[in-house]
């Protein structure tokens, strides 16, 4: 992929469009305030007080004004695209100013995706207009509604348009198609120009306006640029989606989980995939910068699949799947606030198959362990040849079966799915290892018996042994990982206040590590640890799983004051009667309640 020259013109209209739309989120701000065209707090949405909208305007028109400048007369296909787009967004306004029914607004958005697909816009699947066609309106269709449903938090819905943005215009500057990366780089300013007011806390949101025009446009830009970097339906499929795989993961994600709870899916909620984040957790700007990482990377490894072709990039899209996988189940773990009224009872057996799904858990982990063997023999083939698979296809496809059958095996055999991921210890890692080898020594044999190893390379099989490892290793790790850094928190009251008590730990040992990582672990006991406490001046400065030992009781009154603390736990049985009679004798003071934290064992009766 070589760069075409005239790079600085695509900045100049990127900017342009940028200063554009922020100049007219500005002024948009105030005329929505003076026309009572505000998103007001509801039970069933995110934001707490009232906030403009119509910013979708400014991006409609930061876009719009300089594409038209930009091509002209150029492509139809453009100019079709810049069409339904000003098309969808009317239908937007109109719904943010006066309200649309769900029906009248899908037939609109219907209307809107003929026009574009009839003048031109279609993915060029398999040639026949029979089924072209269908599947082009289905995908602007799937992504106008994505968008809008993504337009779930502060900077959410914008910042993964401008990134889906900037990775199209990757695509088309490398396919030649200057006029398609014009639009691309002017739809990148424009979302970038929103961004500024818009990232949290928002001052303003784009409403319906905004958010369906970038699904439209951005469906519409996947279609317009042409497709010689495609090797086939894969790879035209792929690509496109990859690029926009959180918008689609959130919509699906949501459905889902909807439908599995009985809720209809048209009816609005706190339960996305952003809202699930900041129930495990993490604040909003952090949930937000997740899914911007994980756009980046879904991007990255299109980008790679576009450069290298399919098979260099397959194992790189297997750990993403597997990795969007594990990140689903945690989320689907998250009990979410949903509108009483809305709540209604599933279909038996959809109920059914979620509690087998959820009682049978190494079924999933069976799985996830049988693309992680594919993606391990997959990358040593790549590694081994350098990319360059298809002279060794025939040789990959006669090993696979032998390899996958060998590992799995083995991974049963040595009972790694006895135990449970988010506990993995060092014992576990063993015994993984062992598998792993065990399962590449069988692969080995079976392959010199079947095939006395003509046409296989040795070198694979040591890669392949080496990869699966990592991968195993990696995917426990991550999943530890997942569940004590994503761990549920004691949800905001409607309010706004949060009952979770910020919690000082006395005893930065073991018994201190075993107390920290049950309130870390435990969200229904309402507490935070924010800090430990020990008289030990080698601990201080240091921190416990993430939790810093601030000082020792000599500063205890300064250190109640300076960290707010509402609580003491006293954590070892061993602290001195002298030093809790202080410490207690401080905590009066100020109110602060003193409780110790005890691991007994009793003899049963």
């Amino acid at each position: 992929m070589t760069l075409p020259q005239p790079v600085l013109p695509l900045l100049l209209w990127g900017l342009c469009a940028l200063a554009l739309s922020l100049t007219t989120t500005l002024l948009v701000m105030p005329l929505a305030r003076h026309i009572g065209a505000v998103a007001r707090p509801r039970e069933d949405r995110w934001h707490q007080g009232n906030v403009p909208l119509l910013g979708g305007i400014a991006i409609v028109f930061g876009t719009a004004v300089p594409a038209l400048a930009a091509i002209g007369r150029g492509d139809p296909r453009l100019l079709a695209l810049l069409g339904g787009g000003a098309l969808i967004a009317s239908v937007g306004l109109w719904d943010d100013l006066r309200g649309m029914r769900p029906q009248t607004k899908l037939l609109w958005q219907i209307a809107a995706a003929v026009l574009v697909v009839a003048l031109g816009l279609r993915l060029p699947l398999t040639g026949n207009a029979m089924i072209d066609l269908p599947v082009s309106l289905l995908w602007i269709l799937a992504l106008t509604n994505a968008f809008n449903l993504l337009d779930n938090m502060d900077g959410l819905a914008a910042g993964i348009a401008a990134i889906v943005a900037g990775f199209r215009l990757v695509f088309l500057l490398g396919d030649g198609n200057l006029e398609a990366a014009t639009v691309a780089a002017i739809l990148l300013g424009a979302t970038a120009g929103f961004l500024v007011v818009n990232r949290n806390p928002a001052r303003i949101f784009m409403g319906d306006t905004g958010s369906m025009f970038l699904g439209f446009f951005v469906g519409g830009m996947s279609l317009a640029g042409g497709y010689p970097y495609a090797r086939g339906l894969v790879s035209i499929l792929l690509l496109p989606i990859l690029l926009v795989l959180v918008p689609l993961f959130d919509t699906t994600f949501v459905t889902l989980t909807r439908i599995f709870a009985g809720r209809p899916i048209s009816v609005g909620g706190r339960d996305h995939t952003s809202h699930r984040l900041v129930a495990l957790g993490l604040s909003e700007k952090r949930a937000v910068d997740l899914l911007y990482l994980v756009a980046l990377i879904s991007g990255t490894i299109a980008l790679v699949s576009y450069r290298y072709g399919l098979s260099p990039a397959a194992v790189l899209i297997v750990l993403l799947l597997l990795g969007v996988a594990m990140l689903a189940f945690h989320l689907s773990q998250v009990e979410v606030h949903q509108p009483a009224e809305h709540v209604g009872p599933p279909g038996l057996a959809l109920r059914t198959m979620v509690a087998a799904l959820t009682r049978r858990r190494q079924v999933l982990a069976v799985l996830i362990d049988f693309g992680l063997v594919i993606a391990a023999y997959q990358g040593a083939y790549a590694l081994r040849f350098e990319g360059d698979l298809d002279s060794v296809q025939d040789v990959f496809r006669r090993g696979l079966p032998i390899v996958v059958l060998a590992q799995v095996g083995a991974l049963a055999f040595y009972r790694t799915y006895a135990g449970m991921w988010r506990y993995t210890s060092v014992g576990d890692l063993v015994r993984l290892a062992k598998a792993a080898s065990v399962g590449s020594a069988l692969a080995v044999m079976i392959t010199a018996l079947a095939f006395r190893f003509e046409g296989f390379s040795r070198a694979v099989f040591v890669l392949d042994w080496l990869l699966l490892i990592v991968f195993l290793y990696g995917s426990r790790v991550a999943f530890r990982l997942l569940s004590e850094e994503l761990r549920p928190v004691m949800m905001p009251q409607a309010d706004g206040s949060s009952t979770t008590r910020r919690t000082l730990i006395y005893g930065a040992g073991d018994a201190g590590a075993l107390a920290l990582r049950e309130l870390q672990l435990n969200a229904e006991l309402g507490r935070r640890a924010v800090a430990f406490l020990d008289d030990d001046p080698s601990k201080h400065h240091r921190s416990v799983r993430g939790v810093p030992v601030v000082g020792a009781l000599t500063e205890i009154g300064q250190i109640l004051d300076l960290h707010r603390i509402d609580e003491v736990i006293v954590s070892s049985a061993r602290i001195p009667e002298l030093h809790l009679e202080q410490l207690v004798a401080a905590c009066a003071q100020r109110g602060i309640p003193v409780v110790r934290a005890q691991l007994r064992i009793e003899r049963g009766h």
